[in-house]
């Protein structure tokens, strides 16, 4: 009987302990949605994951465990939540259902440095508390972009934008609101099939970053990128919310402290990788169908207001105020000093 009692009460000293501040371990986990050789995570793992380690031998380090084969990305979010890893990097635009203002970073013009400073950060993240139950920590890469790839010189319409009418494009949430405005049919495809998918004409074309496009093979049947480019990608890392309030504070200050330094580093890693990737592609025999002047320019307010329409749809209560902070016409405030799509044409 005594020695049940005992181990009762060593039980509960142990979950008291574990839920007292500062008394968190010091290893974390964490997980990608995306693929572990995607540019994106190999981004998060360099500028972030190393980082962490390097200087916080003692007080916290971060232990990748994979991408995909862990958790299906769409339900990633959610196990997050439930506490199977303590932190999660990846697309928002996957989990857009439960966090429909995933949207805004992706039609944003100012990044999360201006964010930070103009209080729509600190907006996001409390959103992100209530609707997905976890903490927002950082908003890497967020100067890649997006474009159009088809397996046939586009048409353009009067406008001179492409005409997709009888196009059948794969399409994650990032891409719909655009590709249906512009008459596509839309399919939704793991980019791990895309590649048969594009060889047996199930798709037509497809919406992919700027970066990564090398490694999927893609360009031997979908030979014609759009240009310019859009949007930004709004790759995030989530904390699971309940580890995060049980680090002490000495542990949470470094983390966010790199998170913001992340950020930044992350853009110009991912940079150099996509300059290296354009000359892989280039001799893969990808061709460049560069829309301009005023196309170009009617080409990209179109991706931002149909994404910004689609959000309003879905969370009107946010979207007035975070538009209003994160998306300045004319003024934009990116995170470096790096060519935007548009102005790359005039290179």
């Amino acid at each position: 009987m005594q020695s049940r009692s005992i181990g009762f009460i060593s039980a509960v000293a142990g979950l008291v302990m574990a839920a007292q501040p500062g008394l968190a371990r010091e290893e974390l986990t964490a997980v990608t949605a995306l693929e572990q050789n995607n540019t994106l995570t190999r981004g998060f793992l360099a500028t972030y994951v190393k980082p962490v380690n390097d200087t916080g031998k003692g007080v916290v380090t971060i232990k990748y465990l994979g991408g995909q084969e862990v958790v299906p990305p769409d339900k990633a979010a959610n196990a997050l939540r439930r506490g199977q890893f303590d932190i999660l990097s990846g697309p928002a635009s996957y989990w857009v259902g439960q966090f429909p203002e995933a949207y805004a970073f992706l039609a944003s013009n100012q990044g999360p440095k201006q964010m930070r400073a103009n209080g729509s950060w600190k907006m996001m993240q409390e959103i992100v508390e209530k609707r997905l139950g976890v903490h927002l920590l950082a908003w890497g890469h967020s100067m890649t972009s997006y474009y159009m790839m088809l397996s046939k010189e586009p048409k353009l319409n009067k406008e001179g934008l492409p005409d997709l009418t009888g196009i059948k494009m794969r399409a994650t949430g990032t891409y719909r609101p655009l590709f249906r405005a512009l008459g596509a049919t839309t399919i939704n495809i793991k980019s791990s099939e895309l590649f048969t998918a594009l060889e047996r004409g199930t798709v037509d074309g497809l919406g992919f970053t700027d970066v990564t496009i090398p490694g999927l093979g893609v360009t031997k049947y979908a030979k014609y990128r759009v240009l310019p480019n859009f949007y930004n990608t709004n790759t995030v890392e989530f904390v699971n919310l309940e580890v995060w309030k049980s680090l002490s504070e000495k542990q949470r200050q470094l983390m966010t402290a790199q998170a913001i330094k992340f950020e930044t580093d992350s853009v110009h890693w991912i940079e150099a990788e996509r300059l290296k990737e354009d000359v892989q592609s280039k001799k893969e025999g990808m061709v460049e169908f560069v829309l301009k002047g005023a196309a170009a320019k009617r080409y990209v307010d179109l991706a931002h207001e149909e994404i910004w329409k689609e959000y309003k749809t879905r969370a009107p209560e946010s979207h007035d105020q975070l538009k209003n902070l994160m998306y300045i016409p004319g003024k934009p405030d990116r995170q470096a000093n790096i060519p935007s799509a548009s102005e790359r044409l005039r290179d």
